[in-house]
């Protein structure tokens, strides 16, 4: 039987009720991940689709988009390179 895919909307709500699940609070989250408390209430509103920067960063963490954090100071080449080896 096939696996409901979720919508955008299911994504995040699933995101928001995760904050209460394990008690942490946006500002906290947004502090461990380098992010700006505002660019996780956006994505988690869902004002911003997450494509780029720490937008990505915050909705991959979350599990609203599938994707790839890369680490600070990565090139181009070895992000494309970590892209690669997961989608193999």
């Amino acid at each position: 039987m096939a696996r409901k895919e979720l919508s955008d909307e299911e994504r995040r709500a699933r995101a928001r009720a995760m904050f209460s699940r394990v008690g942490y609070t946006i500002p906290q989250f947004a502090r461990e991940l380098g992010v700006h408390p505002e660019v996780v209430r956006r994505v988690l509103k869902g004002k911003v689709k997450g494509s780029r920067g720490d937008c990505h960063k915050v909705a991959v963490a979350l599990g609203i988009k599938d994707g790839v954090i890369v680490p600070e100071g990565t090139s181009a080449i070895e992000a494309m390179k970590m892209a690669d080896e997961v989608l193999s």
